[in-house]
């Protein structure tokens, strides 16, 4: 017998978060648009501002002061928290990066490709931050990009298995999808990368917001994702490696505080590298962005994981069903694969609807509200010239979503449909 899904204390929750009472314009919010940032909780924004007005100065590893290491531990017990949060081994096995593109692009940027090993393996789904690094290092003459393709609504493991060969470096894919949803069956991929010798790289960003991660189990070599769809700040996010793996990467962004020193070797400077996580972040880093992005996964890691799952479960099941009823719309995938996720992207098949002006119609036709969606192709270009699909609307969850707030974009799909036709 199926055990009840834990419930999640939704106004306790929303109450964290002061954005959700916002207006514009005199219109009231309903935030739908989390997959692409999450809002800010009072606790995050009390960090950025607190460390930025008692704690901005000249800080870590440039001065040894006793400000600079007060601010030091402080950017410290933050990498710490992400350590924790993925229940990694080793703190320094986390480097703190700008968000998932930075992390991408250094594993993208420093990676040995060695011998015949030069083949990347990416998806037909991925996000621009992990395609197009791998692009640009195929550009350089680094590897070579395989792409493997979306099958009924998820990526094809059975294509995925002939792509990864004796040829192939390395496998980067989202482990959840910003279109599809999904939940990539990451350990059982990693275990095929090993048997055939090649590295893991996991997008994590759309994945962690519902779903939590033990780096020790999935088996990846790296994870990156970003803060801002954590409801952390802008600018800052990690990047988790082994030490060996780490290490083996060039550093894929020199700098500032990235070397022990500089020797001349006959005439020449040749630099010492830093071990990692020191040699991956090069300049100042973003302390009162990594602060915050603790006090982040703090609130994220006080719910209850499973009660935060079947929220967002039956989110994406409320409107999947709601989309269902609208003749003339449909959703983009499958949808038990967008029900493992916390979004859900639809399409118009009647010409006469527009996903434009839809978008439109939810910004200024609902009287003294309106609905904060994304309409586009949301930064998946590939996924969407390989389906065919044009333009799409996504509407997507955190923790704070109300089930009221489903309804209110339903409602309006279904009123901007009748008013077209009418």
């Amino acid at each position: 017998m199926k055990t009840a899904s834990p419930a999640l204390d939704l106004a306790a929750v929303r109450a964290h978060f002061p954005a959700l009472e916002a207006r514009v314009g005199g219109k009231r919010l309903v935030y739908l648009d989390s997959a692409c940032t999450a809002l800010k909780s009072r606790g995050v924004a009390a960090a950025l501002a607190e460390t930025t007005e008692l704690w901005g100065g000249c800080g870590g590893k440039r001065s040894t002061h006793l400000f600079a290491q007060e601010l030091e531990g402080r950017y410290q017990e933050a990498r710490r928290a992400v350590a924790r949060f993925l229940n990694a081994e080793r703190e320094t096995d986390v480097v703190l990066t700008s968000g998932t593109t930075e992390g991408v692009s250094l594993v993208a940027r420093g990676f040995s490709f060695e011998g015949a090993r030069r083949e990347v393996v990416v998806g037909a789904w991925e996000h621009n931050s992990v395609l197009l690094p791998f692009l640009d290092a195929q550009r350089r003459g680094d590897c070579a990009v395989r792409v493997c393709p979306v099958r009924a609504g998820r990526l094809d493991l059975d294509a995925l298995d002939g792509l990864i060969g004796d040829k192939t470096a390395l496998v980067a894919l989202a482990r959840s999808s910003n279109v599809l949803g999904g939940d990539l069956p990451a350990a059982q991929v990693a275990r095929l990368c090993r048997r055939r010798g090649a590295k893991l790289l996991l997008d994590e960003a759309q994945y962690l917001s519902s779903h939590r991660e033990d780096v020790r189990a999935t088996g990846a070599d790296f994870v990156a994702f970003s803060a801002h769809k954590l409801g952390g700040p802008f600018g800052v996010g990690a990047l988790w490696g082994e030490d060996r793996a780490m290490n083996a990467l060039r550093p894929g962004k020199p700098g500032g505080g990235t070397v022990k020193d500089v020797v001349l070797e006959d005439g020449v400077p040749v630099p010492r590298w830093l071990d990692s996580p020191m040699r991956h972040e090069a300049g100042v880093p973003n302390i009162p962005g990594a602060v915050a992005f603790a006090k982040a996964l703090e609130l994220l890691g006080s719910w209850d994981p499973a009660a935060v799952r079947a929220h967002a479960e039956s989110l994406v099941r409320r409107v999947v069903a709601g989309v269902s009823r609208v003749d003339g719309a449909e959703v983009v995938g499958d949808p038990e694969a967008l029900a493992e996720g916390s979004l859900v992207a639809l399409r118009f098949t009647d010409p006469a609807l527009s996903i434009k002006d839809f978008n439109l119609y939810l910004n200024h036709e609902l009287g003294d509200r309106f609905v904060a969606v994304r309409a586009g192709e949301h930064c998946a270009h590939l996924l969407h010239a390989t389906l065919g699909l044009g333009e799409t609307l996504r509407v997507s969850f955190f923790a704070y979503t109300a089930p009221e707030e489903a309804d209110v974009f339903l409602g309006a799909l279904d009123a901007y449909v009748r008013e077209v036709r009418s």
